[in-house]
């Protein structure tokens, strides 16, 4: 990397000294980072920078960058600065008289898959080869990160006594096992067929996604995947990362627990729920709008039913115009309590 010369002998061995434990990618990612704030300072070292060199540079930041990325140079530059206090290479930490770019984690709607479009995506997957379908069936039933599905191997794959199929994701303490949707594991069936395996899946170390090259598949490569799929469904505004989103919101609307939700996508903690509060109601009334519409279906009455200790669900339908027509007391025994029947119902007119 010809960009390296920019920094001084003494520069480069404190960013070695500071990058020791990082993997290669993650040391590379902090200094192009630190590069890019070298080059701004047009020939001032980076021991002698102060608080007016660092508002300067992050207000340039802003102005060429989204938030998101702004806010990652921010965090990778003031944790190297950090490390220099430290170790008593300077005095104080520059960047800790910049404020840090914000950005709203928050999930809008814009985020999220409605019932419906998450529908006419998998209708449209007829269009993909076996490996492809699967692909796209399994981001949107596990809510699994990328990094997650093209480190599946078949050895991930579980078996209870009930003919019930789980897959093991994550590393570390984020690992955890999920229940595979039967129509994703008849897709793992076809895939098998397609790619000349045996029926029979055998606990091996083999990847199960690989490409025609390669033993493995790459992140890049399911990108191009999703994209594709998104553009034959005409949702090209989506993306891989919205796929988890929408298994997220979908599920806290059908009454699953945060915990529930926070062991299923490996979240550091439940809290990450409460991003999704402002696409809940969008998913389900958007996707009843859909059913009512009198060119989509010719529906004059929806029914459900749910229960009362659901009451984000029961909130929820309300909010869509479903209105409660009876309750059934007593029907279900759940944690040492019994709760009620609620049985639910909207009218086009």
């Amino acid at each position: 990397m010809d960009e390296i010369k920019i920094l001084t002998n003494e520069e480069l061995g404190l960013y070695d000294e500071f990058s020791l434990s990082f993997n290669p990618k993650t040391k590379k990612d902090y200094l192009l980072k630190i590069i890019q704030f070298k080059k701004f300072l047009e020939g001032k070292d980076l021991l002698d920078v102060n608080k007016e060199d660092c508002q300067k540079f992050m207000c340039s930041i802003r102005e060429t960058y989204a938030k998101s990325t702004s806010e990652k140079i921010y965090s990778y530059i003031h944790s190297f600065y950090s490390f220099l206090q430290r170790n008593k290479h300077i005095e104080i930490n520059p960047f800790s008289f910049v404020e840090k770019p914000i950005v709203s984690r928050d999930k809008g709607k814009d985020d999220v898959l409605s019932i419906q479009e998450i529908n006419k995506l998998i209708d449209s997957l007829y269009k993909l080869n076996a490996r492809d379908r699967l692909i796209m069936v399994f981001l949107t039933t596990t809510g699994c990160m990328l990094n997650e599905l093209v480190d599946v191997k078949w050895k991930d794959l579980i078996v209870d006594e009930d003919d019930n199929y789980y897959v093991r994701l994550g590393k570390g303490k984020k690992e955890r096992v999920v229940k595979l949707h039967p129509y994703c594991f008849k897709l793992i069936e076809d895939y098998r067929y397609h790619s000349g395996l045996s029926e029979i899946i055998l606990p091996t170390d083999d990847f199960i996604f690989t490409t025609q090259k390669s033993n493995s598949i790459t992140d890049r490569n399911v990108r191009v995947i999703v994209h594709k799929a998104f553009s034959l469904a005409g949702l090209e505004n989506y993306s891989a990362k919205d796929l988890r989103h929408s298994y997220a919101a979908i599920s806290l609307l059908l009454g699953a627990d945060k915990e529930e939700i926070q062991k299923q996508l490996g979240w550091s903690d439940k809290y990450y729920a409460i991003r999704y509060k402002n696409v809940i109601d969008f998913v389900d009334s958007e996707s009843i709008d859909y059913m009512m519409q009198k060119d989509n279906m010719n529906i004059n009455k929806i029914r459900l039913s749910t229960f009362s200790f659901n009451e984000r669900a029961i909130k929820s339908y309300k909010k869509c115009g479903f209105t409660v027509e009876g309750v059934l007391k007593n029907e279900i025994f759940k944690d040492g309590k019994y709760y009620d029947e609620i049985i639910m119902s909207i009218f086009k007119d």
